[in-house]
């Protein structure tokens, strides 16, 4: 881990490192990769090649209307979408899949939420939580809940639907520590109503604190665990080659 990415929030570092090791499974620095729904120099951070972001909200290097990426077929060697496909409705996710393969001559790696049921519930519990303290839904979470987290049945049905090969999945995370640190914020320290006495705002440190990446190793998995936070998934295009990566080699520390 670089030091620069010691405080960074463990959530935001798992999904971007286990990207980036994914990504330097293929072995190619050269590599031009186009990250969808990605910001401006971050994923950049965590691996060698040379990387286009491109999203709705103005933060990447390029803007677009969010249905046709405005790229030529093929235009890069790998697309990655990091936490993006839970912000879909369900009946768009295929073809958003479909249109990043199109986009990429070797592969796509998606990541995210993993929508097992008691991530869901949490999550409904939390953005209710906010939705009540703030007095407004959240403004991911709320999409989370109305659009609903990719589970397994999903991720194996936009496997065989894609028109891509399947090449690795893998799992990390613990859901019930980032839905702990996210409540903590909330009750302590984000919204009008919030105490304004010492100890709520302690508490609220302490979460940040616990909640940094060099506090918390990465853990990957080839399965998902009762608790799992993340997806990520892997697919080449037909005439690709396999990746060499192997969960093992994706371990952290």
């Amino acid at each position: 881990m670089k030091p620069s990415h010691w405080l960074m929030s463990y959530d935001l570092y798992e999904r971007h490192q286990v990207v980036g090791r994914m990504i330097a499974a293929h072995r190619r620095a050269d590599y031009r990769v186009l990250d969808v729904g990605g910001r401006v120099n971050l994923l950049s951070q965590f691996t060698a090649c040379r990387v286009t972001s491109v999203n709705v909200d103005g933060s990447a290097d390029v803007h677009y209307a969010g249905h046709r990426l405005p790229f030529a077929d093929e235009a890069f060697d790998l697309v990655t979408a990091i936490d993006t496909l839970e912000h879909l409705p369900r009946s768009g996710r295929l073809s958003f899949v479909r249109e990043c393969l199109r986009v990429s001559r070797q592969a796509l790696i998606l990541a995210a939420p993993f929508g097992s049921q008691g991530h869901q519930e949490a999550e409904a519990r939390l953005n209710a939580l906010f939705e009540r303290l703030v007095g407004a839904p959240h403004r991911y979470l709320s999409e989370h809940v109305r659009y609903g987290l990719p589970d397994m049945r999903e991720i194996q049905s936009l496997i065989e639907q894609s028109g891509a090969r399947f090449s690795n999945l893998l799992f990390a995370g613990d859901y019930r520590r980032e839905c702990a640190f996210f409540e903590a914020i909330v009750r302590n320290s984000t919204h009008r109503n919030a105490p304004k006495r010492i100890r709520p705002r302690l508490v609220a440190w302490i979460w940040h604190l616990r909640s940094r990446a060099i506090l918390n190793p990465v853990k990957v998995t080839d399965h998902p665990l009762p608790h799992t936070n993340r997806f990520y998934l892997e697919l080449l295009k037909p005439c690709a080659t396999s990746s060499p990566a192997e969960p093992a080699s994706l371990a952290a520390t």
